[in-house]
């Protein structure tokens, strides 16, 4: 419609005047939302999940008729005359459209009346077997769209809002909508039954899937604004249908393509035959009530194709209808993606019928192979040269709250705690979750405290009848009993044996693997992957930068591939930098660079500056880098993770046993391919664990906390696991891996080994015991206080706003900052440097203001590369080739001890 509004309106445009151009009548809205609620009942798995959620196996036709009229109603706080001030040639006194209404239907005056008049009350208490309770709180559930449920009661109402003037009368469009709700769904008027759940789990799903069908039906390339005040629901109908089909919701085609066969791995795999994980994998049940699978595999071993090959027999069994693949990093779900969609390409080559992959990364946007660029006014341009079906396909790649709505969706374990955390939209994320098979990777990779945020979903999860995928190289028991509890029932594993020694007795590789409410079925692995024996040293040299550095450059000397792991970026800069003072002209060819600049890799780098390096670093250290020549990279944590890299030595910090394991990983990772060619003395796995001349125990306070160097507290908290972990090395460096991982792990990390240790060490590591735990308690505390409790009613549910300093975080502590340019400077790789991720610990001092931009920017060329200087908040910082950092003299500042985010 365009011009002024002539009644109520629901959403409308205005030009750079403030003049109103076009809008859409209230009506017509509330027939989009209704039409993609009812299209996403019909076509996805949703449907099964909410029913789950209510004990049935099922909702019928009347149960969507109603769930439909219901989202239909869910703006009718729109109607109050505080909104429709909005369209006003010079709006005054406007309001929301949320608490406005909600707080009517606990107040007194005699508006709730009127309201309660023209709402289908009496039906609706039908609907739920005559509790008007149940029915309201659904209602609320729709109402409550906006990302953030709203407690009546902590709402003042006002009346004067929902008064007629001489245009509009609140509770007349009120009534005109409910008149057309029953035309729209006859079946939830006519029939006599009650019924309708209203379990609070049910509840919370139903208000994320009227917020996702809310985020369909206002994308206006699907649902253009009405031309006329004509019925609008034929229209949204049709439109709904076709964008659940687009999007690549309705998965009905692509399961169709992948035929009547269940799929075997070659769907997914180009390889003559799958690996013991992946073809084991490939053989367990699909059980209908959801269940959980958890493999536990050394890396290298396959277990990301295996995830993939669970995901395609998943998916035509009709038990899922997309995956969330989730990484603990940027970084490798970056790199994941790529891997991903070729795999998706091979199981569905009919590119019509092919599920679109998402990479869930914010600043990115990406779907397949595609690439979009963010245009005025929220818009994305897509460069496929299909523009109508990739604008299609990549919707769920254009906001981070719809990332799970997407079909296949590759991005990190935020995105999915998110759905967890008392945050906007977290209802959302939850509800969309549900059609995937959850793949978690590197699961061992969490903390206390998003260790119990990952808990709480896959509770929530597989008491929907979801499918779940956890993968480690390196997990714990006493972590892997606590998410096999939350997953599936307290019941399921109560008589579980926890001990340290019945850890030490389990299989390892294995699959451990059940249906939701059954015991896990272990099942051990056997030629799971190639043995391997790593030879470790412990040298006392972390302290020496130049040390170092002297040791790595004579490897690179001999011909060897080279990489240095230290587990800080100031630890990193100051080996490069000593690196490069040691280096003769002709060593210079041994150094990591990129073209031409010398350079090293950790995670403080821009996005594009971070994709080029992580492209080098595997053309030069990857399984098909040339043959011959040594080669040297000073990296980070970045490294241990998601890339594939095969060096001939490495050299690391003292790490938790279970990282190191990571890190070794990356030693003579493909031996078939590499061995032949690799130079004399390096013929066997090697690597030098470097620890500090300082002994461990003088880095713990009589309090029982520690700060040492090497992220000796800071990036690994807990010492006593480095102690273990220490002891363990020294008294026999020669280790056999896979065959040891398990005794390896369990020996570093169990609670019975840990305390047995304190014991013997002495009182100061008994409080640093002490200490460890409860902060481990506290941050168990805290992410239960930080939960959304989907047992509570959800009219009983509040996320209440705080200011910008105190938020809700999936990853305790975390506040990185944005730093936009709005000029792209020149970065020292040649490419513009569009934005600068700021670690939270940097930025303390910078004001919460969440548009602040980067001032006095200035970029000065040397031959080492560009640099860029730049002003945040009162902090002065540099990003060079070295990576961001504060700008001290242009040197590492000495208290920056802190791990890659």
């Amino acid at each position: 419609m365009r011009g002024k509004p002539t009644t109520f309106w629901g959403k409308l445009e205005r030009d750079d005047h403030k003049v109103v151009t076009q809008w859409h009548p209230l009506a017509a809205h509330c027939a989009d939302v209704a039409a993609c609620t009812e299209a996403l009942l019909h076509h996805t798995l949703l449907r099964r999940r909410l029913a789950t959620l209510a004990g049935r196996d099922d909702l019928d036709e009347v149960d969507v008729a109603r769930l439909s009229a219901l989202a239909a109603l869910h703006d009718i706080g729109k109607f109050n005359r505080g909104f429709q001030r909005k369209g006003d040639p010079e709006p005054r006194a406007v309001e929301g459209h949320v608490a406005e209404v909600l707080a009517l239907f606990c107040s007194d005056y005699p508006e709730k009346k009127r309201l309660f008049a023209q709402l289908p009350s009496a039906d609706l208490q039908r609907w739920c077997d005559g509790s008007a309770e149940g029915a309201f709180e659904l209602l609320t559930a729709a109402i409550g769209h906006h990302g953030r449920p709203v407690r009546w009661l902590e709402i003042a109402a006002v009346p004067a809002l929902w008064q007629a003037d001489s245009a509009l009368d609140p509770f007349a469009g009120i009534a005109s909508l409910v008149a057309s709700v029953r035309g729209w769904f006859p079946a939830a008027f006519a029939s006599p039954r009650g019924g309708l759940p209203d379990a609070p789990a049910f509840q919370h799903a139903f208000a994320g899937l009227v917020m996702l069908a809310d985020w369909l039906g206002s994308d206006r390339r699907t649902f253009p604004y009405a031309e006329e005040l004509g019925d609008r629901m034929p229209f949204a109908s049709e439109r709904a249908r076709e964008a659940v089909r687009a999007i690549g919701l309705d998965a009905q085609a692509a399961r169709a393509s992948l035929g009547t066969s269940l799929p075997g791995f070659d769907r997914i795999s180009s390889h003559a035959a799958p690996h013991e994980a992946q073809a084991t994998t490939m053989t367990l049940g699909l059980p209908p009530q959801g269940g959980l699978t958890i493999l536990e595999s050394e890396t290298g071993s396959g277990k990301t194709e295996a995830a993939l090959g669970r995901f395609v027999q998943l998916f035509h069994a009709g038990l899922v209808d997309g995956m969330m693949f989730a990484l603990p990093t940027r970084t490798a779900a970056t790199q994941l993606h790529e891997r991903v969609f070729e795999a998706v390409q091979r199981a569905f080559p009919d590119q019509s019928s092919r599920p679109p992959v998402v990479l869930a990364v914010p600043g990115y946007l990406q779907v397949d192979d595609d690439l979009g660029r963010r245009l005025p006014g929220f818009e994305v341009l897509w460069h496929d040269d299909d523009k109508e079906r990739a604008r299609h396909r990549g919707w769920a790649a254009e906001h981070p709250k719809r990332y799970l709505a997407g079909s296949i969706v590759v991005g990190t374990i935020d995105q999915v705690l998110l759905s967890s955390l008392r945050v906007g939209h977290a209802h959302l994320r939850a509800t969309a979750l549900l059609r995937h098979l959850l793949v978690v990777d590197e699961v061992h990779a969490s903390d206390a405290y998003m260790n119990r945020i990952l808990e709480a979903v896959l509770g929530f999860h597989l008491a929907a009848g979801g499918h779940a995928f956890l993968m480690s190289a390196t997990l714990g028991t006493d972590v892997r009993f606590k998410l096999e509890s939350a997953a599936l029932g307290k019941k399921a594993i109560a008589a579980a044996d926890r001990s340290l020694a019945a850890a030490l007795a389990a299989p390892y590789p294995a699959i451990h693997h059940a249906a939701h409410g059954a015991r896990p079925t272990v099942i051990p692995i056997a030629n799971a992957g190639r043995p391997k024996t790593i030879h470790v040293t412990l040298e006392p040299i972390a302290d020496h930068a130049s040390v170092v550095a002297s040791h790595a450059l004579a490897a690179a000397r001999a011909g060897a591939r080279v990489i240095v792991l230290r587990n800080t970026v100031t630890d990193a800069v100051a080996t490069q930098l000593a690196l490069e003072g040691l280096a003769t002209p002709a060593d210079r060819r041994l150094l990591f660079r990129v073209d031409d600049v010398v350079t090293l890799h950790h995670a403080r780098f821009a996005r594009d500056d971070r994709t080029r390096l992580d492209q080098v670093i595997e053309l030069r250290f990857g399984k098909d880098a040339p043959a011959r020549g040594g080669v040297l990279a000073v990296t980070t944590q970045t490294v241990q993770q998601s890339l594939d890299l095969d060096a001939d030595i490495l050299f690391t910090d003292l790490a938790p046993m279970d990282v190191l394991l990571q890190r070794f990983g990356r030693v003579h990772r493909h031996p078939d391919k590499r061995d032949p060619d690799r130079p004399a003395g390096f013929d066997q796995p090697r690597a030098i664990v470097m620890t500090s001349e300082t002994p461990l125990d003088e880095t713990l306070w009589k309090t029982g906390e520690a700060r040492g160097k090497h992220g000796v507290g800071t990036v690994y908290e807990n010492v006593l696991i480095l102690e273990a972990t220490r002891q363990r090395l020294a008294r026999n460096g020669t280790l056999k891996i896979p065959a040891q991982n398990r005794e390896l792990v369990e020996v570093t990390t169990h609670p019975e080994e840990l305390e047995r240790l304190a014991q013997a060490l002495g009182d100061t590591w008994e409080n640093h015991r002490t200490k460890v735990t409860g902060k481990r308690l506290a941050a168990t505390g805290l992410a239960d206080l930080n939960l959304v409790d989907r047992k509570e009613r959800f009219g009983e549910c509040s996320f209440k706003r705080t200011d910008l300093t105190e938020r809700i975080a999936s990853r305790l502590g975390e506040s990185d900052r944005r730093a936009v340019f709005e000029h792209p400077p020149l970065g020292p790789f040649g490419a513009g440097v569009r934005e600068l991720i700021l670690p939270g610990w940097l930025t303390r001092d910078v004001p919460p203001d969440p548009d602040l931009l980067p001032t006095n920017v200035r970029t000065a060329v040397s031959p080492l590369g560009a640099e860029v200087h730049f002003t945040f908040g009162p902090l002065l910082f540099v990003y060079d080739r070295l990576g961001l950092r504060r700008d001290l003299d242009s040197t590492p500042d000495p208290s920056e001890d802190n791990a890659d985010a």
